[in-house]
């Protein structure tokens, strides 16, 4: 019965595809079933209305009958599970696609001109193209010896279709994320130009095809073969370069040199590329530091590892950065910046101050690890600098105790003081999220600024006993930490101690800001050794142009408020930073007694300049300062240090025997050499 039910439904199915006029011969034959009676009557509403279907025949080794194989549409519970029916996929009709835009440019292109040469032929088309916004580029080329016969075919840059030319394989592949991301531009541009030879070495022009199949661009800007530089375009990028100026300066350079330069920042970007690839060589990142070193005359110093050979740490300083180093030895401030490079070495930057109030680099280092052991090193090098009687006095530095420890050892006799700006960031950072009211943070921030900059020891017992007293309650755990991270080394750099030491006025922001235009000149500049190196032998070079521009000034200008009597001797002899110190001191003056316990005297402990008590001497009664009051550091107007300007007489060979026989001889001995020294020293010459 369950066949009998299987063949009337088929039955059924195959009337139904004759019905529509698309049976077989094979479904024709099989419209009744076995027992004669029709399947549509005895199984009505059981098959519904379907699509015109595709039926498989498929016969089994048994020679069953034949079974219709498709995927089920409906589920019957009499058919069955083999029996699949699968519609045809409905025909649908394509829109039509857009045309492409014909262009004619041909009238623009047909010419009787016989061009001179075949670059001059190439340069005509090409300028043409431009004045409609296209561009035209070689295609096909065809050169012979003696000229006869040489053809070439300029095309749109739109030309042709692109083609994928890597290598096909049919193993298939994990994608690979690629670097970058290309598009093209070629479209199928039938535009078509034709130069030919002529006798005489002449060249004619004719036109193949003048259509364009897309629409003309707006603008010349971004496409590549027009922005190509020219040759003396391509040295400009490369001096600019050179000098520091950023990208968008050169490119802006470009188009003001010229109107009809079409390149954009990218164009910039692969010439500096191309340079760095050309002066790498395949060297390696440290070999190419060196080198560059060795070719401006650094002073270089560097340590390997004996095992590996791996350069460690290096050391370099311009050559006339240790001339003023040696000039202006009194303060150093030495900072470990952020890790700029990719290789992630720490960079140590040494700043000095001259005495015009300008900073200069004394000295950079990479090293391997911001540890002691390798800052000793480096201040080791820094000491080979000086000479030895002129020696740093002062270091300023933030907080980091390797650094701190390694300059106790290498420079035991010389000073420390905390950069102000360092603490004070750090206090911010701590304290300032404690106080939910912008108000009372203010307040609290300006009562601790009150505690740092007192000017005497009693005023700092009074300005911290009142910070205490105010805050002690609501923010205490603040108050601790300035006790106990900060006051505790309060010798370091609250006012009132640090106003005993030399430190020309280098305490605050000032040793900071020097550290922070280091970071700006580098900008982006983190790809490599060389790259940071670049840069930082620009900003030295500017700063020393600087400095020497502030010496011609004071040597050479004379300021309005500098014409008073009191500076007849400091004038063109003295820094004008100096001479300015000096006018602030002497209106100070005006309001205290010429006794020397009325006055701090901070303008002579901490800058070498006479103080208010001692200007009394001299600017009531209009009286010269004398020069022999100023400090050796302000009289210095040169990059060439004092002593080199009299060096006839610690040259001589005498005196190096001289000083090497002190250094061996014994106590007795040297008790001889010294009386010997003075009798000559007190002689009088004879004239």
């Amino acid at each position: 019965m369950e066949d009998s039910n299987y063949e009337r439904e088929i039955a059924d199915f195959d009337r139904e595809i004759v019905e529509e006029g698309s049976g077989s011969k094979h479904l024709e034959e099989s419209t009744e079933t076995q027992d004669g009676r029709n399947m549509a009557e005895e199984e009505e509403g059981m098959i519904i209305d379907t699509p015109q279907m595709e039926i498989t025949p498929v016969i089994d080794d048994d020679s069953a009958p034949i079974q219709m194989v498709a995927p089920p549409l409906f589920h019957n519970p009499h058919l069955d599970d083999g029996l699949q029916l699968e519609a045809a996929t409905p025909v649908t009709e394509l829109e039509p696609q857009p045309q492409p835009p014909e262009i004619d440019l041909t009238s623009f292109f047909v010419t009787d001109q016989v061009f001179e040469s075949r670059e001059a032929i190439i340069q005509w088309c090409q300028e043409v193209g431009k004045k409609h916004n296209t561009v035209l580029v070689i295609t096909k080329s065809m050169k012979t010896l003696t000229g006869k016969g040489s053809k070439l075919e300029l095309g749109c840059e739109r030309g042709g279709w692109y083609k994928d030319h890597q290598r096909k394989s049919l193993q298939l592949k994990n994608p690979v994320a690629k670097k970058r991301k290309s598009s093209t531009r070629k479209c199928g541009c039938p535009f078509k130009l034709r130069c030919s030879w002529v006798e005489g070495n002449r060249w004619t022009l004719h036109v193949r095809c003048g259509i364009h199949n897309h629409e003309l661009s707006a603008t010349l800007t971004g496409h590549a073969y027009v922005g190509r530089l020219k040759e003396e375009e391509k040295q400009l990028v490369i001096h600019l370069t050179a000098t520091g100026v950023q990208p968008q300066q050169v490119l802006t350079a470009l188009k003001e040199k010229s109107k009809e330069n079409y390149s954009t920042l990218r164009t910039i970007y692969n010439v500096k590329a191309k340079l760095r690839k050309s002066q790498v060589e395949g060297k390696p990142a440290m070999q190419q530091l060196m080198e560059l070193l060795t070719q401006y005359h650094y002073v270089e110093k560097h340590r390997s590892n004996e095992e590996t050979g791996e350069v460690r740490d290096v050391f370099w300083a311009h050559p006339e950065s240790t001339l003023l180093a040696k000039c202006f030895p009194s303060v150093l401030m030495v900072d470990s910046t952020c890790k700029i490079n990719r290789f992630k070495k720490p960079l140590v930057h040494v700043v000095g101050v001259t005495s015009t109030g300008k900073y200069f680099t004394v000295a950079f280092a990479f090293m391997e690890a911001e540890t002691e052991e390798h800052y000793i090193w480096v201040l080791t090098q820094l000491k080979w600098i000086y000479m030895l009687n002129t020696l740093p006095s002062l270091f300023v530095t933030d907080t980091e105790s390797a650094l701190i420890n390694a300059i106790d050892i290498v420079f035991p006799k010389a000073s420390r003081i905390l950069c102000t700006w360092h603490i004070n960031q750090q206090v911010q950072g701590y304290c300032e999220m404690a106080f939910e009211d912008d108000e009372e943070w203010k307040q609290f921030y300006s009562d601790w600024n009150h505690v740092w900059q007192a000017q005497t020891k009693d005023e700092y017992g009074d300005a911290y006993a009142d910070l205490s007293t105010k805050w002690a309650l609501s923010n205490p755990a603040c108050v601790k930490y300035l006790r106990d991270a900060w006051l505790i080394q309060k010798e370091k750099f609250v006012l009132a101690w640090t106003n005993k030491i030399k430190h020309l006025g280098n305490t605050t922001t000032k040793a900071e800001s020097e550290h922070e235009k280091l970071r700006k000149y580098l900008g982006t500049a983190v790809d490599s050794y060389t790259t940071c190196w670049k840069v930082m032998h620009t900003m030295i070079k500017d700063e020393i142009a600087q400095i020497k521009s502030s010496f011609e000034q004071s040597l050479t200008t004379l300021k309005h408020e500098h014409l008073s009597p009191v500076f007849e001797e400091l004038r063109n002899h003295v820094s004008h930073k100096a001479l300015e110190l000096l006018l602030l001191e002497i209106s100070c003056s005006e309001k205290i007694d010429k006794e020397e316990s009325s006055c701090s005297c901070s303008l002579r402990t901490t800058h070498g300049l006479p103080c208010a008590h001692e200007l009394l001497k001299y600017v009531p009664e209009g009286k010269a300062i004398p020069l022999s009051d100023i400090d050796s550091h302000w009289k210095q107007l040169s990059i060439v240090p004092i002593q080199e300007l009299h060096n006839g007489f610690d040259v001589l060979p005498e005196y190096l025997l001289l000083r090497k026989k002190w250094i061996e001889a014994e106590e007795p001995e040297r008790s001889l050499l010294l009386e010997k020294i003075k009798e000559l020293a007190t002689s009088k010459t004879r004239t």
